[in-house]
């Protein structure tokens, strides 16, 4: 009877850790989900409005606002801010605060050569 008991015990625990581990991975995976649901909607709206000029990355932290990256090449400077206005359109309802950093984006061509 005793080892019934202990088997049953144990089977219980098992199951509890089991489901502990579930709901941490199904919100793990909620969260990235909704950073690439962010992302898209971000990167969609810049290219609804600019064209394809920058592909955006969007991260959260937990309990931080959004943060947009844009790496901007020297050409397209002119559109850092049009661009963060576009993030914050997109991101606004959802959240009241938003990060909004433009990298210098480094590629080879006549751009970045000096003169």
């Amino acid at each position: 009877m005793l080892t019934a008991v202990a088997l049953v015990s144990l089977l219980g625990w098992a199951a509890l850790l089991a489901a502990i581990i579930a709901h941490v991975v199904d919100a793990l995976e909620r969260r990235r989900l909704g950073r690439v649901v962010a992302e898209i909607a971000v990167k969609e709206a810049v290219h609804g409005v600019l064209g394809a000029i920058v592909a955006p990355t969007v991260a959260r932290r937990r309990g931080q606002p959004w943060t947009v990256t844009i790496g901007l090449a020297p050409r397209n400077l002119a559109f850092a801010g049009r661009l963060t206005e576009i993030a914050q359109q997109v991101l606004m309802p959802q959240q009241q605060q938003l990060a909004a950093i433009t990298t210098h984006r480094r590629h080879p061509g006549a751009d970045d050569r000096p003169a």
